[in-house]
């Protein structure tokens, strides 16, 4: 938990990636290879990973938005509508 939430820096996305982790290592338990290293070392390398590539995608997702914001054109404006509106008033 700890190596997540200093990747992630926040407690409710380190709690969902250890959570996944944990069901990872659960599922996929069979593929450890102990000549390779020690099971804290396969676990931690999962968790780390699994965290940079939530920070990743986040990152990604404010990419897009941020170049989506930039490409549209801007909402033109209704001359006809705020007159009325302010004859309304």
């Amino acid at each position: 938990m700890g190596l997540v939430h200093r990747v992630l820096r926040d407690p409710a996305q380190s709690e969902e990636v250890v959570r996944d982790v944990l069901l990872e290592v659960w599922r996929t338990s069979g593929r450890f290879e102990p000549r390779r290293g020690s099971a804290m070392t396969w676990i931690m390398t999962l968790a780390h990973r699994r965290a940079v590539d939530r920070v990743r995608s986040s990152q990604s997702g404010a990419d897009r938005e941020r170049r989506a914001v930039l490409l549209s054109p801007g909402l033109p404006f209704d001359e006809v509508t705020d007159q009325a509106e302010t004859h309304m008033e």
